[in-house]
């Protein structure tokens, strides 16, 4: 897929939307639920005429619609994603890591929506640097700019060191993973922070494979399953396991790994 990132203002995103057919026994026909997605190369894509595409729109396309129940997508920035669904202006969020912080105003799926490992990627000629080892904290003793995109979680570790006035002087932020390949491209940033997929399909992008690699994972594969994140603003329970049985449902018949292996 030749992608272009989009930064899509909030106030365009209703028409880049796309419906599920389909509503649960009981619930009301003209309740539909608003998914919160964010343009990322494979996993959701977003063409010239505005219609959506990707891994993760036919995944959620496929769970919902076995859950009977109807959903329609809106672009944000993931940050903003997070803020609508606090306060219930954003019903759903795919691929969200769970964590304490979050469990304080959403739900999240017991089935796992995917696994998505997340890196420390660097110059090829710096990779001997960075232990595979020592995860993150080995940055607290190094002068290393660190390009982040902003509002991701990409580990416990990664939050708890934010904590650290030091550790966040290290970072770049930014608002697509495109802008991290090419700030380390005119050396900008020393090493960054990204998902397995969304990184090498970058880096592929921009023909730099010989010049940037992967220097070592963040999580477990534990960690690494993602999960679908509901509101607890808008979101009833009843809903949340509706959900929760069509994903194993589609797992059981195979259906789930068809998807998966599409992209």
């Amino acid at each position: 897929m030749l992608f272009v990132f989009l930064v899509i203002s909030p106030s365009v995103s209703a028409s880049l939307s796309t419906d599920a057919a389909g509503t649960a026994s009981g619930i009301k026909k003209n309740r539909t639920l608003v998914v919160g997605v964010t343009p990322r190369p494979v996993f959701v894509n977003v063409d010239n005429q505005g219609n959506l595409d990707g891994l993760d729109i036919a995944l959620a396309k496929a769970i919902f619609a076995e859950a009977g129940l109807s959903i329609r997508f809106e672009v944000y920035p993931w940050k903003r994603i997070v803020h609508l669904l606090e306060s219930g202006d954003v019903d759903v969020a795919l691929s969200a890591s769970d964590s304490d912080q979050r469990r304080e105003f959403a739900y999240f799926s017991s089935e796992a929506f995917r696994l998505g490992h997340n890196l420390l990627f660097t110059r090829k000629e710096h990779s001997s640097l960075f232990d595979p080892n020592e995860r993150l904290q080995q940055l607290e003793g190094m002068s290393v700019r660190l390009g982040v995109q902003r509002g991701v979680s990409y580990s416990y570790e990664y939050d708890t060191l934010l904590s650290s006035a030091e550790f966040q002087r290290k970072l770049v932020v930014v608002d697509t993973p495109a802008r991290l390949v090419e700030l380390m491209l005119i050396d900008r940033v020393d090493a960054f922070l990204g998902s397995e997929r969304d990184l090498q399909t970058e880096i592929d992008k921009h023909g730099a494979h010989d010049q940037i690699v992967p220097s070592f994972y963040l999580m477990s594969d534990k960690e690494a399953s993602s999960h679908i994140m509901f509101s607890k603003a808008s979101v009833p329970t009843q809903w949340v396991e509706k959900v929760n049985q069509a994903m194993r449902s589609l797992k059981a018949s195979g259906r789930y790994d068809e998807i998966m292996k599409s992209y």
